[in-house]
Formats: structure tokens, C-alpha cells, sequence
């Protein structure tokens, strides 16, 4: 595997040089400040230009494209890290040996052609195309609704604070995106396409120098973004509010707990953390709370602990019957009691070491994660596999008790049901 990186005023490139894969996969991602507004139009923004373009204005006439490039694919996905808004616009084809040296120049300038040269006519959005995903954006802002584990976290995280970036639904705002225009939308895409930091990433058996030479042909960036990223949100501060709740037409009880992590250091956020979590909550049948809550008491189908990396949370959720609400927050308690005085055995740590290294090897298998573990790498300075995976067999019992040392209880929300 050979690794290249091209520095250009407008954008970097990167290249993962590889023969383990019959396909190329390409990203060109951006970084955009999290907010409200700019989720919501996001998540319009890339579902509009990965639907068609002024060169294919219908799905239709894309899917033939696509189909003429033996079967390539172009979508595109937002991520909220910490304060940063992630937005890959992704492309896999076939490997070009496999076909013909024009395919790498035409698959890369088709992904650049959705991006830059979008369908549309006196600085409008095709209005056909916007009221059909606007429309579907709103379905499918609408149906959290319907999903009490993720409705609660956010209404969780809104007790706290509802301005927290945390506190932000993954798709939008109902709102604001009712307030989107096709023109509104077109002024945000040049603002977008302006400001935010941009790279490429490329994964194949493609020679690094071509890709940079083709890169350059379509990459026609005008702007040098000075953005600086803010990947890690500032700790919770604690409040009054402790425990909330409101009342649901729900069966049972949806519980979430939010812990602040504060005042690790970088290897407790790299290492220390993961694992601890991983034997607290992380959903494995081995946890402690799920131990504790299904396994031995029966109170629940299961209970899953989340540890928020760049939002410094951890968040605790599962799903009782009311009048078991007590006797849960107590056995939560008992478990991270354990953890502070250490009851925690060598095999317990060497398992969840295994686990997170055999997940780190996995990586390689996919190109994928692959580009996510550089960029991670360039823009939260995470070390290489090598380096990681020592650091995960240093860690301790001891470290282990420091981190749960660390954990502050925020608060106890609970959307309740009626059994």
C-alpha cells in the first residue's frame, strides 16, 4: 500500500495506491462549521447534486451514464464531528485494468461534474427536482418521531442546552428547511463551494501521478478556504437540571443518561476511553450494564452506551418498563462504581484490547475506511494502525479508573411509557 499526498492552494489530494481491491473508490470531501442552518442545507444541497446535473438533468439519463461506466456509482452522505460538518461526495468504479485507461479520466470527471456543474438555470435549483427532495428530506426529518431510542437522545440533549450542536437531528431542521428556496439553496452551494475546506481521496490500483494529473484536469476550485476546523466541542458544563422527563403514548420507557468526559488527556480520548466504554456499556453481551440490567434483573432488551469521541459525551440508552426507572438509574450506578474501584479482570481488558484491534485491522478492508482513517489522520492527527494498536495493548486497569474518575453525570432523561 503507498500513500501519496499532492498539496495544491485550492485542495489536497490523496492517494491510497493499492492492488487489494477490483474496484476504485474516490471521495471529495469537504469541512463546513456545524450549525443548525448549515445541516439542514446540506442535507438538501447533496441530494440535490447527486440526483442529476446540466449534463444529465434526470435520473434516467445519470443511471445510463453510470450504467456506460460499467455500472459506476456516485452518491454522496453529511457526518456531524464534533463541530465540523463532513460531506463526501463518493464515487466507485470498476478498476480501470479491467476495463480501459479512459474509464479513471471519465469516472473522476463525471464525480467532479455533479459537484461543480449542477442542473441549474438563472441561478435556480431545477425546481422539479427540489420540490421532490424537499419533500423527501421532510418525510424523513419528520420520521425521528418514529424512533424513540433516537428521538430521545436529541430531546436529551436539548434539555441541556437546545443550541448545543449535540442537540442538532443529523438531517435538518423542520423549519429552516421550509424556509429553503431553489435560489436560497443556490446562494448557500456557492458560499459552500467558497469556504469550505475541500480534499480528495482516492483508493486503487491506479497509478498516484495519473490520478493527480486527471484531479487537476476536473478539480477547478476557485477559492483558498481559511476556515479553521473545530473538531472538539467544549465540555458540558453542569447544570441544575438533573433528571427530566415527558410523558409518551409509548409501552415503555425510553432512558438516556448523559455524561460529560471531562479534562482527559489525548491518550484517554484515543484509547483509554474506547475501552472503557466498550466494557461499560457498548452493547456487547459481556458489558456490565448489560449484565447487570438484562442479563441478571431482566429489565430491559438491551442497553447501549455511546461514546461520543469529539463531542466528549457518553451517553447511556435503553428501553424499561417505568416502574423498573429506580431500580436501573441504581444498577447504572453499581456498574460505574465497579469501574471506579476497579473491578474490572485482565481477560475483561485483554477481551475489548482484541476486540478493538481486530476492528483496527479491518480498516485495510475496506476503502471506505480506508479514506476515513486518513482523513482523520490530517485532520485529528490520529497515529497509523501500528501506532494505535500498541497504544491499546499500554492501557491499564488503572487507566480504566482514572477515566471513570472523570465521568460527570449530567443528566437523567427519561420519555415515559405507560407500562
Amino acid at each position: 500500500m503507498k500513500y501519496e499526498s499532492y498539496e495544491y492552494d485550492t485542495y489536497n489530494l490523496y492517494t491510497i495506491e493499492t492492488s487489494k481491491f477490483k474496484s476504485v473508490h474516490a471521495e471529495v470531501i469537504f469541512r463546513t462549521p456545524a450549525s443548525k442552518e448549515n445541516i439542514t442545507y446540506l442535507s438538501l444541497l447533496v441530494d440535490t447534486l447527486m440526483e442529476n446535473s446540466k449534463e444529465y438533468p434526470t435520473r434516467k439519463l445519470l443511471a445510463r451514464r453510470m450504467y456506460d461506466l460499467y455500472n459506476a456509482t456516485v452518491y454522496a452522505q453529511n457526518t456531524r464531528v464534533g463541530g465540523v460538518i463532513i460531506t463526501n461526495f463518493i464515487l466507485d468504479f470498476l478498476d480501470p485494468m479491467y476495463t480501459s485507461k479512459e474509464m479513471l479520466d471519465e469516472s473522476i470527471g463525471l464525480l467532479f461534474s455533479m459537484i461543480l456543474n449542477p442542473n441549474v438555470d438563472l441561478d435556480e435549483f431545477d425546481e422539479k427536482t427540489f420540490l421532490r427532495l424537499k419533500n423527501n428530506l421532510a418525510k424523513e426529518i419528520d420520521s425521528l418521531k418514529e424512533d424513540p431510542k433516537q428521538a430521545s437522545i436529541l430531546e436529551a440533549c436539548k434539555k441541556i442546552d437546545e443550541n448545543d450542536l449535540r442537540a442538532l437531528n443529523s438531517c435538518g431542521d423542520a423549519d429552516i428547511l421550509d424556509s429553503i428556496t431553489p435560489k436560497k439553496l443556490y446562494d448557500f452551494y456557492l458560499k459552500f463551494l467558497e469556504n469550505s475546506v475541500r480534499d480528495v481521496y482516492l483508493v486503487g490500483n491506479v497509478s498516484s501521478k495519473e490520478v493527480d494529473k486527471i484531479v487537476r484536469k476536473y478539480a477547478k476550485f476557485k477559492s483558498i478556504p481559511k476556515v479553521k476546523d473545530k473538531i472538539y466541542l467544549d465540555e458540558l458544563k453542569s447544570r441544575s437540571l438533573k433528571d427530566a422527563y415527558r410523558d409518551s403514548s409509548l409501552s415503555q420507557t425510553n432512558l438516556v443518561q448523559i455524561y460529560s468526559v471531562n479534562s482527559l488527556t489525548q491518550r484517554e480520548i484515543d484509547y483509554v476511553m474506547p475501552l472503557f466504554n466498550l466494557i461499560f456499556g457498548s452493547g456487547s453481551l459481556e458489558s456490565k450494564t448489560y449484565k447487570a440490567l438484562r442479563g441478571e434483573n431482566s429489565l430491559c432488551y438491551n442497553v447501549t452506551t455511546f461514546y461520543q469521541k469529539y463531542d466528549k459525551t457518553l451517553i447511556l440508552h435503553t428501553a424499561i418498563d417505568e416502574e423498573s426507572t429506580k431500580l436501573s438509574l441504581k444498577l447504572v450506578r453499581e456498574c460505574l462504581k465497579e469501574m471506579i474501584n476497579g473491578k474490572v479482570t485482565e481477560d475483561e481488558l485483554d477481551s475489548v484490547k482484541n476486540m478493538m484491534i481486530t476492528s483496527l485491522n479491518l480498516i485495510l478492508d475496506s476503502p471506505g475506511r480506508l479514506v476515513d482513517m486518513y482523513l482523520f489522520k490530517n485532520i485529528a492527527k490520529l497515529p497509523d494502525i501500528e501506532k494505535r494498536t500498541d497504544e491499546i495493548k499500554k492501557v491499564t486497569i488503572d487507566d480504566l479508573i482514572a477515566v471513570a474518575k472523570k465521568l460527570k453525570l449530567i443528566l437523567n432523561y427519561r420519555i415515559r411509557g405507560t407500562r
